[in-house]
């Protein structure tokens, strides 16, 4: 038994036992000696064996992610992980002349043996091209249709692939996938398995570390659905361990929204409506006063002097702003919490309080000489496309201070708390801000952590928090 400690190395174990598959020589933990036998369990009617070329049908899926995805004539359908071309060719007989089906794979052998098989079938609408499912080889906006069978399971890093399955998706489109999720936690032998992890077993996660992934990629009407007869599928892939008790077989689908506009860019607007009376009180549950002390260091913002507070809550960070005489625009998405802060701070009239998002803040353009963002960038929809408005605003020489959470693992603060985003890689930030057009751009350790326990599971965050601060 090998543990998969990076994911290069998991990348280089599925390419080689897909490869080897796709010459014939091995089989997947997901696989069948008897392929025909298992196409039938897993949805696809016995007359489409007829017209599909020998080798074709591996018998390595879950499912039947065409079944699901109700394919219409002309459409654009995009597989994921496509083998050896199997979904491809069925999906191109439902899309039509006038349609196209495009299959994505990283392995060499696979993608020959797809070729091969498309053109053994006679259709001309389906290509195929190598990558990875964590990187997609196309541009935005592009397909109707995004399926998959027992594959994403396999990934390393899942956000990422429903992540780009949303980014490929025209407004308007699907996902129609079929994949392995986990009833329990599995057993630690079967999760360190290399071989299993590849296999479509180790690799799989629970219903709602996956509806957690699919909300914060931007997906809506998500449906979860466990197939019916998943135990008869699984029990047969790893003979002795009851396998079935802890993974089952599921039909996933989910829509990207048809119009941005009707997409709130900051799906948190509701929940901060609804919470900002006890925003104060939560807050220091939250993170300390020390957070803001580091960034008005880091600022130097000088009396008389004005700045901006964006995502302004009930005033954390202008309050220590109006102590040093600092003039301030305060900007929030939420009215209420705008409410509380007039509340807090009455007729101050160093205080200007705005409405606005994250891509459009109501202020002229180099108007304010800092810009402060506390607790900011996780809820937005694009970092990089905010951070750039933050800039916008800021003078020559102006400085932007973030002080925001490192990357973690705490799904319950995007189903409870709304966040966007699961915190933030330093360096990624980094490259955001020098991307922006700032200087002098230095990304660290605040030196304190953000703290919140789960309402509804056992869990509780201890994540620190970075400051990036950067010059105009």
């Amino acid at each position: 038994m090998k543990k998969p400690s990076k994911k290069g190395d998991l990348k280089k174990t599925v390419r080689e036992l897909y490869g080897s598959i796709g010459q014939g020589n091995e089989r997947s933990c997901c696989g069948s000696f008897d392929p025909e036998n298992i196409i039938l369990k897993l949805g696809y009617s016995p007359d489409i064996l007829t017209d599909i070329p020998e080798g074709a049908n591996l018998g390595l899926g879950c499912g039947n992610p065409v079944g699901i995805a109700s394919v219409k004539k002309g459409e654009t359908v995009l597989d994921l992980g496509s083998g050896a071309g199997f979904d491809c060719i069925i999906a191109a007989r439902e899309v039509g002349e006038d349609g196209k089906v495009i299959g994505v794979d990283m392995t060499p052998e696979m993608l020959e043996k797809a070729r091969g098989n498309v053109r053994k079938a006679g259709i001309q609408n389906v290509e195929f091209h190598q990558g990875e499912i964590e990187k997609l080889p196309l541009e935005d906006n592009f397909v109707d249709v995004v399926i998959s069978n027992c594959v994403v399971n396999i990934s390393t890093d899942k956000q990422a692939v429903y992540r780009e399955a949303f980014r490929v998706l025209k407004p308007g489109g699907r996902i129609a996938i079929s994949d392995i999720l986990a009833h329990l936690p599995l057993p630690d032998e079967l999760q360190k398995d290399e071989k299993l992890v590849a296999g479509c077993i180790g690799g799989a996660i629970s219903v709602e570390k996956l509806y957690a992934i699919l909300v914060k990629a931007g997906f809506t009407d998500i449906s979860i659905v466990p197939k019916n007869n998943s135990d008869d599928i699984i029990s047969g892939w790893q003979p002795g361990d009851s396998i079935e008790d802890y993974i089952f077989s599921a039909y996933i689908s989910a829509l990207k929204p048809a119009t941005i506009e009707k997409d709130n860019p900051m799906s948190s607007k509701e929940y901060f409506e609804n919470i900002a009376h006890e925003w104060d009180e939560m807050r220091q549950n939250f993170f300390p006063e020390s957070v803001r002390e580091v960034a008005y260091k880091a600022a130097d913002i000088k009396p008389g002097q004005v700045a901006a507070d964006i995502g302004a809550g009930t005033g954390f960070i202008t309050e220590g702003l109006l102590y040093r005489d600092v003039k301030v625009i305060a900007v929030d998405q939420s009215s209420a919490m705008l409410d509380r802060m007039k509340a807090k701070f009455g007729a101050d009239g160093n205080v200007t309080y705005l409405t606005g998002d994250s891509l459009n803040i109501p202020i002229a353009n180099e108007t304010v000489n800092a810009v402060f963002a506390n607790m900011y960038l996780h809820h937005v929809e694009s970092p990089p496309d905010a951070i750039r408005e933050l800039v916008r605003i800021l003078k020559p020489g102006g400085v932007l201070i973030i002080t925001d959470l490192d990357k973690h693992s705490h799904d319950f603060l995007v189903t409870e708390q709304h966040d966007r985003w699961m915190g933030f890689e330093r360096e990624k930030v980094k490259s955001w801000f020098e991307e922006a057009g700032l200087r002098q751009v230095n990304v660290d350790c605040v030196g304190d952590d953000c703290c919140a326990r789960s309402k509804t599971a056992d869990d509780e965050a201890k994540v620190s928090i970075f400051i990036a601060a950067g010059r105009k």
